[in-house]
């Protein structure tokens, strides 16, 4: 009867050390996970800014590329007029 007490204080003590490593284990994936999902979500909001600024700069970029386009094709007598007036040529050696 007392060796059979021992066993059962043994695993008693077995048990609760095996649930308190289980435990910590929780405790550090739980907090592991939420430092994950805040970075997660930092990182979705960068590349939402990003994202935006990208379809910005590439809708000003067509409309420059449009406006460009239009001299181009409507005043290109002018604009060689222009810099045959303005552009100091550099002597040819």
């Amino acid at each position: 009867m007392e060796n059979y007490k021992k066993q059962v204080d043994w695993l008693k003590y077995l048990n609760t050390s095996i649930l308190s490593v289980i435990l910590g284990f929780t405790i550090l994936v739980s907090r592991s996970l939420s430092i994950v999902k805040e970075d997660n979500i930092e990182t979705q909001k960068e590349l939402l800014r990003l994202k935006t600024i990208q379809d910005i700069d590439v809708s000003s970029m067509k409309a420059v590329e449009l406006r460009v386009g239009l001299l181009e094709l409507n005043y290109t007598e002018e604009l060689k007029k222009w810099v045959e007036n303005n552009y100091i040529r550099k002597p040819q050696k």
